[in-house]
């Protein structure tokens, strides 16, 4: 059995990893312990970490410890799943190490590349093991899109297209998986007290959003950009010292992508996923933008183009699944939850924040 730890309630993705743990029979999440934050938040509503730490202890049974060293200390876990602020990050992970336990840190891998390189060290310097977890890489749709490209049925890939957004962390009606509600209506004082909006603890739509443009930009066409373009701009969110709008432009020798990462963005406007525009036509994902998403292709005439087969591996259901996989049964970790590929990632969205600073081309 896989004994695990959660430390750090600031991201909502925690209770989707929350349900992920629970459900997968080799593992067992034994303790669950938050990371202070910089400021005390105002308010206990949806998605907050007072709340998520309520949700994630009601739904998992698991002990609450008031100190994650303390926690770590007593249980000795196997793998701590680290979702605290992005800042933070580099410091929980390095008390989990030199404990001897495993990494498991909620997408970006930090708030900076000084901070992403200090965690790629952490194997080495203490012999455990490191995973960056990222939501995308566990859906059936994209690993088809990524098998579509890799057989060239519509030809060499040529541009990619992508947008992501929604109306803030804990913005109107904003919604996470793993839980069914939506977030409930805060005044902006409470919303300017939470970390996200903090550019001090890692937060904007930099680290946030464009970093899924960042993602899939380096994974679909498998390395870094040559230079990237970007700009950041507060639009429509006064309690965040922090970009809420960016736009990205990435250029490679042959092709180019384009990302934007938006908290001012409608759900309804939102596509369900990256397309790729090719030679002789389209890769694209359809359908709503929370589930039903698929993949398709097209020619440039607009005709439906058939789909390779593709059958989703139980090791690619979720980071825990992947988990039991990889120290059970051998299977090699996926490509994007290297920290080589996601020291990839942070050294483009530093890129991308230097040229919206700079106003100009970046080399990442």
């Amino acid at each position: 059995m896989i004994r695990s730890v959660i430390i750090g309630f600031a991201h909502m993705h925690v209770n989707e990893v929350a349900l992920y743990i629970s459900d997968e029979p080799d593992t067992e999440l034994v303790g669950i312990a938050d990371v202070p934050p910089l400021s005390p938040e105002l308010t206990e509503k949806r998605y907050t970490r007072a709340w998520n730490k309520k949700n994630v202890a009601e739904v998992s049974g698991a002990p609450i410890y008031e100190s994650y060293t303390e926690m770590l200390d007593t249980l000795k876990p196997d793998y701590a799943y680290i979702l605290c602020e992005n800042a933070f990050k580099p410091a929980v992970a390095e008390e989990c190490a030199k404990r001897g336990v495993s990494v498991i840190v909620e997408k970006p891998m930090a708030a900076d590349v000084a901070g992403a390189k200090k965690i790629c060290e952490l194997p080495e310097k203490y012999g455990v093991e490191l995973y960056i977890n990222w939501p995308v890489a566990w859906r059936p749709y994209l690993g088809e899109f990524k098998k579509a490209l890799d057989e060239k049925i519509c030809g060499e890939s040529l541009r990619l297209r992508y947008i992501n957004g929604h109306t803030g962390p804990l913005g109107k009606g904003a919604k996470h998986r793993g839980v069914s509600a939506k977030a409930e209506e805060m005044s902006d004082e409470e919303r300017g007290r939470i970390w996200w909006y903090k550019g001090e603890c890692g937060g904007g739509a930099f680290l946030d959003i464009l970093c899924y443009g960042c993602y899939f930009s380096r994974w679909l066409f498998g390395k870094k950009p040559l230079g990237i373009s970007a700009l950041g701009q507060n639009l429509g969110t006064p309690y965040a010292n922090t970009e809420d709008n960016t736009v990205a432009f990435f250029r490679y020798e042959n092709a180019m992508a384009t990302a934007e990462g938006s908290w001012t963005l409608p759900r309804l406007l939102v596509p369900s996923g990256p397309q790729m525009l090719c030679q002789d036509g389209a890769v694209y994902c359809a359908g709503g933008a929370d589930e039903g998403q698929s993949a398709n292709a097209c020619n440039l005439s607009g005709e439906k183009v058939d789909m390779p087969e593709y059958e989703h591996p139980y090791c690619m259901k979720n980071m825990p699944s992947h988990i039991a996989s990889c120290k059970l049964r051998g299977t090699p970790i996926f490509e994007t939850l290297t920290p080589a590929f996601n020291l990839d990632v942070i050294e483009m969205i530093e890129a991308a924040r230097l040229s919206s600073e700079k106003h100009a081309e970046i080399e990442p």
